[in-house]
């Protein structure tokens, strides 16, 4: 069988999947990133998805299944149906994205999100500035990231500066907290009719993907949204929080 590898844009592979008529030989796996665990089985359909921009839903919610501990979820869940979200949030939130495959990655599996990981590419934003942002929330006190509201101009600078990073750096990633914050209260509204709920034990329930979740269901639910991702927004445009992130004037 073939194996095709550099496979993190997928965008190269239509010329790839021509091997197939070429060689006779079925591809098996395909690689996405350097290390083992990016090594994924090949489902035609499903990457037929990804370059053709209609995204890969099911694909996301195994990355999410294999990062996300059901323990964390279920803490998760319950924040959220309560509307909270402070800096200690936003800091595993990042970290899941880098470990699901970073903004690209996460931005390729959702439907209509094709548009804006190519901005994102065309913009030169990477991984870099999510451990960036990690870093900000790190060079803060446990009381500042469980009360965010507390960062002010001269707190502002100390965490800035801790961070080798700039003030304005530090707006963007509040601008991001925000705007976050908010969508997890609308999400917790959501709870509210167990629809968020019954979503999270889908997801994270003992035994992975149950076998009755429909992957028609999952990307039609994620059209629903509009293609949004929690702090990444939907539509047009960079994600918040993310453009000119940690530029040099």
């Amino acid at each position: 069988g073939v194996v095709l590898t550099r496979m993190d844009g997928d965008g190269r592979g239509g010329a790839a999947l021509s091997m197939r008529a070429v060689t006779g030989k079925p591809i098996k796996f395909v690689g996405l990133g350097e290390k083992m665990d990016a090594l994924e089985t090949f489902e035609p359909e499903r990457i037929a998805g990804r370059i053709l921009g209609m995204g890969d839903i099911v694909a996301l919610v195994e990355k999410a299944q294999e990062t996300i501990e059901a323990e964390q979820a279920e803490k998760m869940m319950k924040r959220m149906a309560k509307g909270q979200f402070n800096m200690n949030d936003l800091k595993m939130q990042l970290e899941h994205m880098i470990k699901m495959g970073g903004m690209q990655g996460m931005m390729g599996m959702m439907p209509g999100m094709g548009k804006m990981a190519k901005q994102v590419e065309q913009a030169g934003l990477d991984d870099n500035i999510l451990k960036q942002q990690i870093a900000l929330i790190q060079s803060m006190t446990k009381r500042e990231r469980a009360n965010p509201q507390l960062l002010q101009a001269s707190r502002k600078k100390r965490i800035a500066k801790g961070a080798g990073m700039e003030v304005s750096d530090l707006n963007k990633l509040m601008k991001m907290h925000r705007q976050m914050s908010d969508m997890m209260k609308k999400m917790g509204k959501m709870g509210k009719g167990g629809m968020l709920k019954q979503a999270m034990k889908g997801m994270f329930g003992k035994g992975g993907m149950p076998a009755d979740m429909d992957p028609q269901a999952l990307e039609a639910a994620a059209k629903q949204m509009g293609g949004k991702l929690p702090g990444l927004g939907g539509g047009m445009g960079l994600p918040p929080g993310l453009s000119g992130f940690g530029k040099k004037k």
